[in-house]
């Protein structure tokens, strides 16, 4: 039996659980506000086993031991980064390019990237980031050192008699890959504008976010472009076609959410079997599933590449 809790308007995660202790539930999905999710994280001991739809802040987590009824699953950008520097690891690259949006939440990712990639011995050579109407040939061109380059150009024709100078403008070679937050918009805008800039030889590995799914789209500019991403994005099943023909049409981070909810299901009723199990795993829409021993639920991505337009597995993953 499913009973639903509005919590949209709850102020204390007190109200939800005396709600959901009158209707005599046995386990709460939920509640998806941070705000209540850290309340609750921060709580000695919980009236029943709860599965939180987020993840308490980092900065209240490491400052407290979080209740052991509590298991936390969201769809964290922390496991998609971590998945991307551990491919970039097994390929052997020790120096990465960073491309960002502007903005505090890409600043944090980009953090966490950089530390992470440094923590495995990696390094960030060079780093840029755009705005919503930027031009990304000037953001290209910054982190290839393209303009550095033309400078130099510009300087040895100024100092020169003759100004017959054949001049080809060369990028800096200490990158091994690039690492790219980015819609699929931004994407196709930027991959072409990388290969324009002779950086079409360097790998580039993304964020879920550079694909929404919509068929309808163009995306032959991303080809050779690495991603992870949940299965429910890239591998049909009846259930999808199921959701897509019943509710309302989603795409991107809305249908990935909508991943989120059938696995927060799978969960609920598997939950018991992993706590008793650490080395069980859970085949989810969004990832292959595991819980660690902090009660947080990682997932395990599908790690893909654009072929002819159409992202498809790495092999091995």
């Amino acid at each position: 039996r499913i009973s639903v809790i509005d919590s949209s308007e709850a102020t204390t995660a007190a109200s939800v659980y005396e709600e959901a202790l009158r209707l005599g539930v046995d386990l709460v999905v939920g509640p998806l506000s941070k705000t209540l999710v850290n309340e609750i994280a921060a709580l000695p001991e919980l009236p029943t086993l709860t599965l939180a739809l987020n993840y308490a802040d980092r900065e209240a987590a490491q400052a407290m031991q979080p209740p052991a009824d509590l298991i936390q699953f969201g769809l964290a950008p922390e496991d998609e980064i971590d998945q991307i520097i551990e491919l970039a690891k097994e390929r052997g690259f020790k120096r990465a390019a960073v491309v960002t949006p502007v903005g505090e939440n890409y600043t944090r990712l980009r953090a966490r990237f950089q530390t992470r990639w440094e923590e495995t011995g990696g390094s960030v050579v060079t780093r840029s980031v755009f705005g919503p109407e930027e031009d990304f040939s000037s953001v290209v061109k910054n982190l290839l050192a393209i303009d550095a380059s033309e400078d130099r150009a510009r300087r040895l024709r100024a100092a020169l008699p003759r100004n017959n100078i054949e001049f080809t403008p060369r990028r800096r070679g200490d990158i091994d890959f690039i690492f790219l937050i980015a819609n699929p918009r931004q994407g196709r805008q930027l991959v072409p504008t990388l290969a324009f800039y002779y950086a079409q030889d360097l790998p580039l590995l993304a964020l879920p976010s550079i694909y929404d799914g919509d068929p309808t789209a163009s995306t032959r500019d991303l080809d050779g472009l690495i991603f992870g991403d949940a299965p429910w994005m890239i591998i049909s099943s009846e259930l999808r076609e199921l959701a897509d023909e019943n509710l309302t049409a989603a795409l991107g981070s809305s249908q990935r959410l909508r991943a989120m909810g059938v696995d927060s299901f799978y969960l609920a009723m598997q939950l018991a079997q992993l706590q008793d199990n650490p080395q069980r795993s859970l085949r989810g829409v969004t990832g292959e599933l595991s819980l660690t021993g902090e009660g947080k639920i990682k997932r395990k991505l599908v790690m893909l590449r654009f072929e002819n337009g159409v992202p498809e597995p790495l092999p091995g993953s």
